[in-house]
């Protein structure tokens, strides 16, 4: 049976407001009603800056026990290759670790990232830095479709996440990949003609029941320990959606997945 977890990316968005959030929810309760609905969440905002140790504290103290989190790095590590950044991002991530809310850190290449020796040899030092933790890293570029670097992740602990993205000549393929038996999917977007468009644009998607079928009957196949299924197109609300969809679907097959529910809330309700 697949332990799996089902969140978005990100949970902190104006236009949820309606579609997900309830009318007149603010900002600052939205955390609080999302993890009555979700077990984890993939922390959106450490990709534009550093978060500090007390931050990451402070929302897992907000959290219902059991939530976890999952950490984008800052993007002077994925998009920049400088290290400047690390021991700050180590502390952080050390703080969060120890409250035992830290599922893993997930970085995030852009399509420029491809498979070269240097950027290999960057990814290596990734390993390295952020070994402590369970590291998963994204590729956007197609070259990096390969057993070889699977085989290769695998020696280095990385988790590589499986993505659902548009068919698009240069961009890493949509298909289900392990290099560990943790499965680690980021569903984006299908839709070709926006993807090279603004962030807004690229990810303003809403997956129908035979594309998320797809996913279920490749878990069913691939048979891994435990799965993460992250939404992350996020434009009005369509994450939410789609991942309390996907929810209702996999409990079609109770003896395939065991769907980890949203902890009990510390308050017992919505204030």
């Amino acid at each position: 049976m697949i332990e799996t977890w089902i969140g978005t990316s990100g949970y902190s968005y104006p236009d949820w407001v309606g579609p997900f959030y309830p009318p007149g929810t603010p900002s600052s309760r939205m955390f609080a009603y999302y993890s009555q609905h979700f077990p984890l969440t993939e922390l959106n905002y450490t990709f534009y800056r550093v978060p500090t140790p007390r931050e990451l504290v402070h929302l897992v103290e907000k959290a219902p026990t059991g939530f976890r989190f999952i950490v984008k790095l800052y993007q002077s590590v994925t998009h920049e290759q400088k290290q400047d950044d690390v021991p700050a991002l180590q502390e952080a991530l050390t703080a969060m670790q120890q409250t035992g809310a830290l599922l893993a850190v997930l970085a995030q290449f852009p399509e420029r990232f491809h498979n070269t020796q240097p950027n290999r040899a960057w990814l290596e030092q990734l390993a390295q830095w952020f070994g402590a933790y369970t590291l998963a890293i994204e590729f956007r570029h197609r070259s990096w479709d390969r057993s070889s670097i699977r085989r290769w992740l695998r020696e280095l602990s990385i988790l590589q996440v499986s993505v659902d993205v548009p068919a698009l000549p240069t961009i890493f393929p949509t298909k289900l990949v392990l290099t560990d038996s943790t499965l680690y999917i980021r569903l984006h977007s299908r839709r070709a003609e926006t993807w090279y468009a603004d962030d807004k644009a690229r990810y303003d998607y809403l997956y129908n029941d035979e594309e998320l079928a797809e996913w279920i009957e490749a878990m069913r196949q691939a048979r891994p320990r435990r799965a993460w299924i992250l939404f992350n197109n996020c434009q009005r609300g369509q994450a939410a959606i789609n991942a309390r969809r996907m929810e209702e679907l996999l409990r079609h097959f109770p003896k395939d997945f065991h769907l980890i529910t949203p902890p009990v809330s510390k308050t017992g309700l919505f204030d």
